[in-house]
């Protein structure tokens, strides 16, 4: 019993779902934004793996992350254009153009893998400089908590501030109050004067970014490694967070926890000798529960609704 609960709730599991939740939270909470103004986008793993791919490059040209970590943001900036000019201008249909995008971000980044370091599969190098652990001096001596919390990179406690920043953007200010008013009502959003494709534009300028971020992370957080294909289906997980919270950076959040505590136990238990591939099916198996989950709500709260219409 020890055991078990020393695999459940110990440091090392919960300090790790800490930061595999980091790049999935970035990205997510940028898709809160496109989610509530009306713009649809699962194209994710191209703005993710994409950044990543610049972040290593950046970081390997300067050895600094820093300068690894704008080239993310600007990357998933750019990336947020083309997709914008497709969807919002050319009217493209929005499914298409993201399953184009995730596509040739994975063909993309590897022939610049080859191009630029001559390497097939993964490139590793000294020169990509990662975040240093960050020590925060008043949960040094906390136990439990030091152990879990302190000695992340800055990346990570970024991603956390960003929540309640987020939430109370998009829902204490005029600004998240007119993006979700286009998102629900273009009609509406008009008769007063809002600019809609202004502030879907704005709305993908902050995913751009945000996934950027989420994309710097996984090749700067320590491992300095760039792989073909190493965001590994966390865009589809950040979208289905997206979907599940509704959009709502503090019910995304949690989500995102779910997702990376599952991975997180994958890890463990892989290590103590449990099959790697049954374990990895974990994370997009808790995201089929949450999703079966959050519709059963929905339906059974839609039940009850007819029922007492009826009666």
């Amino acid at each position: 019993m020890k055991e078990i609960l020393s695999l459940l709730f110990g440091t090392v599991t919960l300090a790790a779902t800490i930061r595999l939740a980091t790049p999935v939270l970035f990205t997510a909470i940028g898709g809160c934004f496109t989610q509530k103004v009306g713009t649809f986008c699962i194209a994710f793993e191209c703005f993710m793996l994409s950044a990543a791919f610049f972040a290593a490059w950046g970081s390997f040209l300067t050895a600094s992350p820093y300068v690894g970590m704008i080239f993310a943001i600007v990357t998933g900036i750019f990336l947020a254009v083309l997709y914008g000019l497709f969807v919002l201008h050319f009217h493209a249909n929005a499914v298409i153009v993201s399953i184009a995008f995730n596509f040739g971000a994975w063909a993309g980044t590897t022939l610049l893998l080859t191009k630029i370091f001559g390497v097939r599969g993964y490139f590793f190098s000294p020169k990509i400089k990662g975040f240093s652990p960050l020590s925060i001096p008043f949960l040094s001596g906390i136990p439990y908590v030091q152990d879990v919390i302190n000695k992340q990179s800055v990346l990570v406690y970024l991603a956390y501030i960003f929540v309640p920043i987020s939430f109370v953007l998009m829902y204490k200010t005029a600004f998240g109050l007119r993006v979700r008013g286009v998102g629900k009502s273009e009609i509406a959003a008009k008769t007063v004067g809002i600019s809609i494709l202004r502030y879907r534009w704005m709305s993908l300028f902050i995913m751009g970014a945000m996934s950027g971020l989420g994309g710097a992370y996984i090749t700067l957080s320590g491992l300095n490694i760039f792989s073909e294909n190493m965001t590994s289906g966390r865009g589809f997980l950040a979208f289905a967070a997206i979907l599940v919270g509704d959009g709502n950076p503090l019910k995304v959040a949690p989500i995102c926890l779910l997702f990376a505590y599952m991975d997180a136990l994958n890890l463990e238990l892989s290590s103590r000798g449990m099959p790697v591939q049954l374990l990895k099916m974990l994370p997009y198996f808790m995201v089929l529960l949450v999703l079966l989950l959050s519709q059963w709500k929905e339906f059974d709260g839609v039940a009850r609704l007819q029922e007492e219409i009826t009666l």
